[in-house]
């Protein structure tokens, strides 16, 4: 995996990072166990790129964006960042005095517009928030800088003194996203931004994202669970399950050639426009996620893998570079051996877009 130190272009890189929840029994609140929502993640994100994260409802996506940004406290490893003054720092151990000038460089949007956007704010109160924390500008800049911000993100500076209530999703969406631009990030953690808005909608902040990412040269780390969006806007993918990477490659590789099964079962279960294509329910996950507060022995996939064979229970596979490949990285024994199907060809999210 490249190394940042040693890697220039190489913007954020996440080694050995955990996250575990305490879990209380009894009367006097004993911890009898742990909830491994992030177990070991290694990843890194390149400057300008969209690295996309996949994977099913409770895997960590969600709580490995929060620990990079530290709205979550790491259990263990480093998060390596890039900085434009200071050189390479670590994240993780810093106190949050030590990170407030490096929060200006990492901002998040997220998931939920309804939620995320306090509703006795108005928009210029929510989006000058973050200027106001690091003492930027004078309230009338303030003003004027919201109002730019808005139009950028495709609202009219006649929003400003309106309240998050008398907007639609797309458009409380769209506010979210002027407040993660408001004081220049670099990085932009982008947590299933788009989920809880209709198709249609979807498309149109998709669009934007984009359109801002060529403008001003934005990282995205850009979680999602739709496999059809995560192939248009993404450049590369990391595919987690179970708190764990097990594969991580750019998106032409991923959909095209995935070297592990869980890849495949998912790029199985896309949708497809056509009703005449049936999904091919022999690729499909059978049983349910193991529980993060017990994983399973050996490879966290096996008791749902249609391959597994011994190996796979009794040894836990490394994240790896794969033979014959230069950037495609996979946490499976059996890869080399195995011939996986690659992602149907339909354009399901694409005729949205275009």
């Amino acid at each position: 995996m490249p190394d940042i130190y040693r890697d220039e272009d190489v913007i954020l890189e996440v080694r050995k990072l955990k996250k575990y929840f305490p879990i209380h029994k009894g009367l006097l609140r004993r911890v009898v166990g742990h909830v491994k929502a992030v177990d070991g993640v290694d990843l890194f994100v390149r400057s300008g790129e969209t690295l996309g994260v996949v994977g099913e409802s409770g895997c960590g996506k969600t709580t490995l964006g929060r620990c990079i940004i530290r709205l979550l406290e790491p259990t263990e490893g480093e998060v390596l960042y890039r900085s434009r003054h200071d050189g390479i720092i670590d994240l993780a151990p810093m106190t949050m005095q030590e990170l407030k000038p490096y929060r200006r460089e990492i901002q998040m949007i997220f998931q939920d517009p309804f939620s995320s956007l306090n509703s006795r704010m108005t928009v210029e109160e929510i989006v000058s928030e973050p200027l106001v924390v690091n003492d930027i500008g004078t309230p009338e800049e303030r003003r004027e800088t919201v109002a730019a911000l808005l139009e950028n993100v495709g609202l009219s500076r006649a929003y400003l003194d309106r309240y998050p209530h008398e907007f639609s999703g797309g458009q409380r969406q769209r506010i979210g996203i002027a407040r993660a631009l408001s004081v220049k990030p670099r990085v932009i953690i982008c947590d299933e931004p788009v989920s809880a808005l209709d198709v249609s909608v979807q498309a149109q902040v998709i669009n934007l994202l984009e359109e801002l990412q060529e403008k001003y040269d934005f990282t995205y780390i850009f979680i999602a669970h739709d496999l059809s969006v995560i192939e248009h806007i993404s450049d590369r993918v990391a595919v987690l399950y179970l708190g764990k990477v097990v594969e991580l490659a750019d998106v032409g590789g991923l959909f095209d050639q995935p070297l592990h099964p869980y890849t495949e079962a998912l790029l199985a279960a896309i949708p497809s426009p056509n009703p005449d294509i049936k999904l091919n329910r022999e690729l499909l996950l059978t049983g349910n996620v193991p529980s993060p507060a017990n994983p399973p022995s050996g490879c966290p996939f096996h008791t749902r893998c249609h391959y597994r064979v011994q190996r796979c229970v009794d040894e836990v596979p490394e994240l790896s570079l794969a033979e014959g490949t230069t950037d495609h990285f996979v946490a499976c024994h059996r890869y080399q051996e195995l011939e996986l199907k690659p992602a149907a060809k339909h354009e399901l999210f694409m005729d949205q877009v275009g």
